[in-house]
């Protein structure tokens, strides 16, 4: 009996030390698209895995318009913006966005990362666009969330939650990122930044990510080439230039020199952007 009793206690402990499986989310932001993804990768190997009815929670600036935003589904069915809250008392710069799924069948192999969607704002890259933290982020009960749950879930057949979030922001990753040029920039406001994505551009193109800038603020923009030759040069407010694409043609030089100028502030950011890496 009591080599029994010994049998169950270490068959249940050896159940207890079985880890529950999990699919891992993360969210990254694509600068040669200019599209923020949202990934999933599962710790388990399952042929025609039954995912099902799914939320994965988003959050962004309060500055993002007060809007749906649509996503661009790739895997398990139709990804839409179905809950949506907007810089609520308690979180006032923050907008949350729960993005759900009815679910649907995908093979999964473990520790491979596949896409579940994605989706693009008007402005580009911005700093503070992340999944969900359910540790911090706001409650339902919580002041102005008006009883919305953003807590992301995807039931397994037995019924057990098996999403886990991986909290890690997404970055925008180039080769170089705009210094002030000049002596007028020494007493810049340390909040400003200027980054031109993607960086190298192969393509061609580019956009830019605008940081501490006022919105109604006059901007010029000039391409150069090393030895100084003008090929682009243009004036725009600077919610109208965040994100907007440029185009850079075709020259035959390896890299360009972009300059943007505060006109009214006398100072210039400058950055090297590469064509061919």
């Amino acid at each position: 009996m009591k080599k029994f009793l010994i049998g169950i206690i270490a068959c249940m402990c050896s159940l207890a030390g079985v880890a529950q499986p999990q699919i891992v989310l993360r969210m990254a932001f694509n600068a040669e698209q200019n599209r923020y993804e949202v990934f999933a990768r599962p710790d388990f190997s399952a042929s025609q895995f039954a995912w099902g009815p799914s939320q994965v929670s988003v959050v962004l600036p309060a500055e993002v318009a007060d809007q749906s935003v649509s996503a661009r589904s790739t895997n398990i069915g139709v990804w839409s913006d179905n809950s949506r809250i907007f810089a609520p008392e308690t979180a006032l710069a923050s907008d949350f966005h729960g993005f759900t799924t009815q679910g649907g069948k995908v093979d999964l192999t473990a520790g491979e990362e596949f896409l579940l969607f994605d989706f693009a704002l008007p402005q580009g890259f911005l700093e503070g666009v992340r999944l969900f933290d359910m540790q911090k982020d706001p409650a339902a009960s919580k002041p102005g969330m008006k009883g919305g749950d953003f807590s992301g879930y995807m039931a397994d057949d037995k019924g057990r939650n098996m999403l886990k979030t991986d909290l890690t922001r997404p970055v925008l990753t180039v080769k170089d990122e705009a210094k002030l040029v000049g002596l007028a920039g020494i007493t810049s406001e340390p909040s400003l930044r200027v980054v031109a994505y993607p960086n190298p551009s192969p393509s061609g193109a580019f956009r830019l990510f605008l940081q501490g800038f006022d919105r109604s603020e006059r901007l010029t923009v000039q391409i150069a080439t090393l030895t100084g030759k003008v090929i682009h040069s243009f004036s725009e407010r600077a919610d109208a230039l965040a994100g907007k694409a440029i185009a850079l043609g075709s020259p035959a030089d390896s890299f360009l020199i972009l300059s943007v100028t505060r006109p009214d502030k006398q100072q210039t950011f400058a950055q090297k952007i590469w064509l061919r890496d």
